[in-house]
């Protein structure tokens, strides 16, 4: 049991079925309240007569001859107890029994009968009581609970024990009596101290079960976790918490879904529920935060599926502006030409603004929308390129299930919390080969020496895994998944407040590897199959072209069969053979800083000669004479680090800068 609830009149009420009760407790209910029961049509006649002689006799109520089924219709009705009242359930009780089996009444008797307080039902009673399942209970506490609806308040066992022990010997007679139980048992029995108290009910996964409780509907809901790895998760966040603690970290979440499925297996919604000062109440799982770099991979699962790059294909990390939006990477540096793959290994933000111009930040908009993000609340214009860098907000459990959609290899499965629940309709959203193109590129364990973590993929689970860091240090995340789970980790403040040791490789990475590790302690890790639709080729390694079968610097590419091309690398082309000469001077052309690319400039009614553009551009260190065209017309000519102006006209604008070498770039922009 996770957790129970109290009902709408604040009563404990839990479902439980006769197979779940020891029949002990069965037979002690019947021999004090009903002994006639499988016999009576819901009234006892015999009984009824036995108690108005008794009542005459003594000139005061001893016994009232209600059957369980009359117990059932007053408890439910809530009349009070009266003669009028006594002959209304008896009716009601005759017509119950018509319409339900014995077995269904007594099912429903001990769900709802009351056993002091608030506590209804013998399941409730047993936790509360005993800290048992009304299965485990022992013939001492059988026939205690068992006696306690005649008098649930006056009786409580865990206030009022020498009441409690009387009537307990008293229903262990009545099941002597009846030939329940042999004189050996009572002997035993009647002797047993009563040992009872008012015990909490369990309070696991605190977060998961109130969250699933207030989502679902029923009496009694099976949800799919995982008790192992929920204990396990949360002993992971809570040793991680304590180290980071002294840094000013005081929180964290974890989800781990299982693939196949979709069914969460675990989910830590905080360290510690219980805490005010950290708002441990708040669930992590579900709060919106930012992402940092972990959507970068939906960027270039795209960009794959499109045909636009392989992973040994070159990007450019250099300078660079997007009408106005000049990109950073984390470190600040520029590494010239990178692979794909080593730009989304390094997660570097210049080549992936790259990317995601040429796939479109529209496109990525709505493909997180299909994968599940519910939380971009703003036009796909309002992120723009920036989204790749994690500019919206996400929640861990969102997140967690858009990377098993890539763990599916491309399918995508809204998340299952409860065990019974149907499975929902899956959906492809990006084809296997680019799921396996991202899983492979993201396995690389390379990153981990840095961190001091060695792994083997002989000996640790082979797994995929993404880091994140969002902007300035106030949350470190780690998604990581293989074939059959997925798991994210999520570490930060609720307050927002950062931390430098708030980095996703450094803090999270560890925790969700320590999971994997765990997951795979006994057995083999399984990994995926390289699909029919991809297939191996040879590029050159500076240009990330197809090489030529006398390129020196032949390496092996993956590619998505259906964009397979036949172009030749033209690099050795264009400059006798010596690719790297070309390289060098490609990443050194200059970088155009004003005007901004894609911009709108605007000629107002001030006088012309105070309205003119100016044309500056980052050149390399070797650069001496700078070249500048409009509209592929010769502008002027200038220097490393000389501003020039030029006379704006209306219109729309080629403006490229050219230096000694003739390495070159261009923007466009619109005058109006």
């Amino acid at each position: 049991m996770l957790r129970s609830f109290t009902g709408e009149k604040d009563l404990w009420l839990m479902p439980v079925g006769l197979d779940e009760i020891n029949p002990d407790f069965v037979k002690a209910t019947l021999a004090i309240e009903d002994k006639r029961f499988f016999k009576h049509p819901g009234i006892d006649i015999g009984a009824i007569i036995r108690a108005i002689k008794l009542n005459i006799a003594n000139r005061r109520i001893i016994s009232g001859a209600s059957t369980i089924s009359m117990q059932v219709i007053r408890i439910l009705e809530g009349r009070d107890r009266t003669i009028l009242n006594k002959i209304v359930e008896a009716v009601h009780a005759v017509h119950l029994d018509s319409l339900y089996t014995k077995e269904e009444i007594l099912k429903l008797y001990f769900e709802i009968a009351p056993y002091g307080g608030n506590i209804h039902g013998v399941k409730a009673a047993s936790l509360k009581y005993f800290q048992k399942h009304p299965k485990d209970l022992s013939l001492s506490e059988c026939a205690l609970l068992a006696g306690l609806p005649q008098s649930p308040s006056y009786l409580r066992p865990d206030r009022y024990s020498t009441r409690a022990e009387t009537r307990r010997n008293r229903v262990l007679s009545s099941m002597l009596k009846n030939g329940y139980i042999a004189d050996e048992q009572y002997e035993n029995e009647i002797h047993e101290p009563v040992i009872a108290g008012n015990r909490p009910f369990p309070f696991e996964a605190a977060h998961f079960a109130r969250f699933v409780k207030n989502k679902f509907e029923g009496s009694q809901l099976v949800t799919t976790l995982d008790s192992n790895i929920q204990h396990f998760a949360q002993l992971a966040l809570e040793e991680k918490i304590n180290e980071l603690r002294p840094y000013g970290v005081t929180n964290g979440a974890i989800v781990v879904i299982e693939n196949k499925t979709g069914a969460v297996r675990a989910l830590v919604g905080s360290v510690d529920f219980f805490s005010e000062e950290n708002s441990g109440q708040i669930n992590g799982a579900l709060s919106r935060r930012c992402p940092g770099s972990t959507l970068k991979p939906f960027n270039y699962a795209l960009a794959f599926d499109k045909g636009f790059y392989t992973p040994r294909m070159m990007l450019a990390d250099v300078p660079v502006q997007y009408a106005g939006y000049a990109p950073l990477d984390y470190d600040r540096e520029y590494r010239g030409p990178v692979t794909v793959e080593e730009a989304l290994v390094d997660s570097l933000n210049i080549p992936a603004v790259e990317v995601l111009d040429k796939v479109g930040y529209r496109n990525l908009y709505f493909f997180l929308e299909r994968v599940g993000i519910s939380t971009l609340n703003k036009a796909p214009k309002y992120y723009g390129l920036s989204l790749t860098l994690g500019s919206c907000e996400v929640k861990l459990l969102e997140l967690t299930n858009a990377y098993a959609a890539l763990a599916r290899t491309g399918i995508y499965m809204p998340v299952k919390y409860l065990e019974d629940g149907n499975l929902e309709t899956s959906r492809r959203v990006i084809s296997e080969a680019s799921s396996y193109l991202i899983a492979n590129i993201l396995s690389d364990t390379e990153r981990l020496k840095a961190i001091g973590i060695y792994r083997n993929d002989n000996i640790h689970p082979k797994l995929a895994w993404k880091t994140g860091t969002s902007y300035d240090h106030k949350d470190a995340w780690t998604i990581s998944y293989n074939p059959e789970y997925t798991v994210g980790v999520w570490l930060g403040n609720f307050s927002g407040k950062s931390s430098k040791v708030l980095v996703g490789i450094e803090t999270a990475a560890p925790v969700a590897i320590r999971i994997f590790d765990w997951l795979y302690a006994n057995r083999t890790a399984p990994w995926y199959e390289m699909p029919d639709t991809i297939g191996e080729r040879y590029v050159c390694a500076l240009s990330g072209e197809p090489a030529s079968d006398n390129c020196e610097h032949r390496v092996k590419d993956l590619y998505i069969k259906r964009f397979r091309t036949t172009q030749i690398c033209s690099l050795h082309e264009k400059v006798n053979g010596d690719a790297k000469a070309y390289v060098v001077l490609d990443k050194d052309k200059p970088m155009i800083v004003s005007p901004a690319h894609k911009c709108e400039y605007f000629i107002t009614g001030m006088p012309r000669d105070e309205q003119k553009l100016v044309l500056t551009a980052n050149v390399a260190a070797d650069t001496n004479n700078l070249y500048w065209f409009v509209d592929d017309k010769f502008y002027d000519k200038g220097y490393m680090g000389e501003k020039l102006f030029w006379d704006m006209v209306q219109g729309k604008h080629t403006i490229t800068c050219a230096d000694n070498y003739g390495r070159s770039s261009s923007v466009t922009i619109v005058v109006r």
